[in-house]
Parts: structure tokens; C-alpha cells; sequence
């Protein structure tokens, strides 16, 4: 017997154009752990004209280049990773709205009927058994290419309504997602489309409706359960949110996007004790990435634990030394700890690499200015306002230093 959705035609249903043949000018994305085997495939990829061949380390990296890349054309990416595997970047950019779904080629070793059909079920494009020779690799990538591009495919369906939900047209995502609903009676997918259509439409008691009727259908879908915590969130329940969200981190206790979507909405919701709450369990777990423990700081900090946060961005500047953004929340811990030796030289180490970088031009001014040292705390401002002239604040400590150093008491 037929499965219903094999039937469908989505692309003429929906006007889904099929591009004819893969366009080397587009981005590919390698994912590989192994650097030497991830350089290898890219420079083949490279010698076949593709001319923007991208490279990740593992699944959360990959993810932060499909933020930057939506024209994205294949991915060539290792199952097994440390961070974030295959299958769980697949997972992501198959859910999140923010990020494009391109067709998927996943490379794997030891091979087993068991692993393949997690590969399929899981909704892979084509699969690359290694060891392969790289006579292999475009073969391969083309015919995930294919597959993804057939127009009774679902996921171009899928796509589009995503498309629909960043476009806020949602009676076109809504039509979409309950086309799909329909014809996949069991799947969960659909109906937390639907829900988040409702949550986009300002209607969050609907969309837990729809939540509720996606968990009928499958208890396992671990997006639901995001999607929940962020219902609740915009219904500002957060006792709920958080038992949403811990039900997603159950369901994928080793999946670090778990851990950050729920706490980038609660450091936005300035619930700082429940970001660290929730972060520590990861820590717990053994994850380690470099935003867990930035993140962590960042909560650490609102909280005035000034110590924790700044053992916790150490840990993430061990990941990342040149990362800017960890760099400036070094230096501010440090200058609340009093430690105005070390945050100086934090600042002189951001300015050197980034000599236009406003936070710290403004940071170091106001250490100096702490020290009495107008002058240069005056140039320094004057640095950052040249380079920001919509900078208030230091424009208004400009004007304050000023006085200060021209006053008779200076």
C-alpha cells in the first residue's frame, strides 16, 4: 500500500520552483570533526568548482555558518562528533525556523542496518560510507541533491512553511502545515507548525492546544517541548516554561541547542537564576562549548557573582582567546572584582586586536578616569564617539570627564 504523502506533489501544489541542476557558486558546507579528512573534502569539492565551500568542526558550528549562509546548497557532514552530532544538526535545521534546510549528505563509518535506518528515519538525503575515495564524494552530493529537490519531497513543503512563518503570512504557513497534518497522520512535525503559526498570530492558548495534540502523536518529539517553554515564556509562566524546557533536555540531555535556546530566552526575560540553574546541569552533564560557559558568566554577572562569572568566561576564552565578545566580559568582571591591572591589560589585548572596538575604548576610559587620568580617559572617548558618534553614553561620561579635568579641584 502507498504512503499518501508519496503521492503529493508539493512542488506544483505549492508553486515550489525545482532548480534543474546543483549551482557550484553556492555555498557547501563540510562538517567533520577530523580537520585532515574535513580539509580533504573540501579541496575536492573546491576542485569540482565549488567555489564556497564552508567548513564546521562539529553540528553547533555548522549551525551558527547556516545562520550566515541561508543560500546554503549541500552539506557533507559526519554523523558521529563530539559538541553536536549529525543526526542532531539535522534535527535542528529541520525544526528551527531560523535556519534553512539544505539537502544532506552524511558521511558515516562502521556501518550496521541498525544505523542506516536511524540515517533514513531521521530523514538523510544520501549516505557516504567510509572509508570513501574521493571519486565518491560528488556522486554522493548530487544525489542527495536530487532527492531533496524532488517536488513529492515533504521537506520542501516543510521549507516553504518556514519561509511563511519568517514572512509572518500565516494563513499560507497554516494551510501548509495542515496539508502535511493530513498527510502524515502520525507525525508530530506538522502540528507544532501549526503551533507556532498560532504563538506568531498572538494566540499562545491555541497553540498549547496544538501542543497538546502534537504530544498525542508522538511523546518522543523533542521540539515540542521547546516550542512549550517558548508558549509559556510569552505567557510569561516561567515555572512552566522551565519544566518545558527541562522535558526537551530529557528527551536530548547531550544536545547543547537544548541548553541555549532556553536559556537565551531567559536571559532575555533577565531570569538569570534559572539561566544558571539550567546552564549548571549542563555543565553537569559533561557538555562543554564555549557559549555554555559565556552564557553562564553573563548570568553569573547579573547576579553580582563576579567570581563564578569570571571562572566561567576564563574557561570559555580557553575555547576561544581572541573572541572579542568573551574578551570584554573578562575585562568587566575584572574591573568589578577590582583587579583594574588586569582589566587594563584585557583592554589594551581587545584594542590591539580590534582598535576600533567602542565597548572596550570606553571600558579602558572609564578605568583611567577612575585613576585620574583625564586625558587619556578623554582620548579614549573621543576614539570611541569618531567611531560612534550615536554612542549617549560616552558621550555624556565625554562631557562629565571634561568638566572634571578643567575644574579647579583637577
Amino acid at each position: 500500500m502507498s504512503n499518501p504523502k508519496d503521492e503529493i506533489d508539493f512542488g506544483k501544489l505549492f508553486n515550489i520552483v525545482t532548480p534543474k541542476e546543483i549551482d557550484p557558486s553556492l555555498p557547501v558546507l563540510v562538517v567533520e570533526d577530523q580537520q585532515d579528512l574535513r580539509l580533504i573534502i573540501a579541496h575536492q569539492l573546491q576542485k569540482l568548482q565549488f567555489t564556497k565551500v564552508k567548513q564546521a568542526a562539529n553540528g553547533l558550528e555548522a549551525l551558527e555558518i547556516l545562520q550566515q549562509t541561508p543560500d546554503t546548497c549541500a552539506i557533507v557532514c559526519d554523523m558521529e562528533m563530539p559538541v553536536l552530532g549529525g543526526l542532531d544538526l539535522l534535527s535542528e535545521m529541520r525544526d528551527r525556523t531560523d535556519i534553512n534546510r539544505p539537502p544532506f549528505c552524511m558521511s558515516m563509518d562502521q556501518v550496521s542496518k541498525e544505523r542506516l535506518m536511524l540515517a533514513v528515519e531521521n530523514g538523510v538525503d544520501e549516505i557516504l560510507v567510509k572509508p570513501f575515495t574521493l571519486k565518491d564524494i560528488y556522486p554522493k552530493v548530487l544525489m542527495a541533491w536530487k532527492k531533496y529537490h524532488n517536488p513529492r519531497n515533504p521537506e520542501k513543503a516543510y521549507e516553504l512553511a518556514k519561509i511563511q512563518l519568517r514572512n509572518k503570512d500565516w494563513l499560507e504557513a497554516e494551510k501548509i502545515y495542515k496539508l502535511l497534518g493530513d498527510s502524515a497522520a502520525t507525525s508530530a512535525r506538522p502540528i507544532v507548525g501549526l503551533a507556532r503559526v498560532y504563538l506568531g498570530k498572538g494566540d499562545p492558548h491555541r497553540a498549547l492546544e496544538y501542543l497538546n495534540l502534537a504530544e498525542q502523536r508522538n511523546k518522543s518529539f523533542v521540539h515540542l517541548y521547546s516550542s512549550r517553554g517558548e508558549v509559556y515564556v510569552h505567557m510569561k509562566k516561567y515555572d512552566e516554561a522551565l519544566k518545558a524546557f527541562d522535558q526537551a533536555i530529557s528527551l536530548s540531555p547531550l544536545n547543547p541547542v537544548r541548553y541555549k535556546a532556553a536559556s537565551d530566552i531567559l536571559m532575555v526575560k533577565e531570569r538569570y537564576s534559572d539561566a544558571v540553574a539550567l546552564l549548571e546541569k549542563a555543565v553537569k552533564a559533561g557538555l562543554e562549548f564555549k557559549e555554555l560557559f559565556n552564557h553562564l558568566s553573563q548570568a553569573y554577572f547579573m547576579m553580582k557573582d563576579y567570581s563564578k562569572a569570571l571562572r566561567y568566561v576564563k574557561t570559555a576564552l580557553g575555547m576561544d582567546p581572541e573572541n572579542i565578545t568573551f574578551l570584554n566580559q573578562l575585562g568587566i568582571c575584572l574591573k568589578n572584582l577590582n583587579q583594574t591591572d588586569e582589566a587594563t591589560k584585557v583592554y589594551n589585548q581587545i584594542i590591539k586586536l580590534d582598535p576600533d572596538n567602542v565597548a572596550a575604548l570606553y571600558n579602558k576610559a572609564m578605568l583611567n578616569e577612575a585613576k585620574g587620568d583625564f586625558p587619556e580617559a578623554l582620548k579614549l572617548l573621543d576614539r570611541a564617539l569618531k567611531k560612534d558618534p550615536n554612542f549617549a553614553q560616552a558621550r555624556q561620561k565625554f562631557e562629565e570627564i571634561k568638566k572634571k579635568a578643567t575644574s579647579p579641584a583637577a
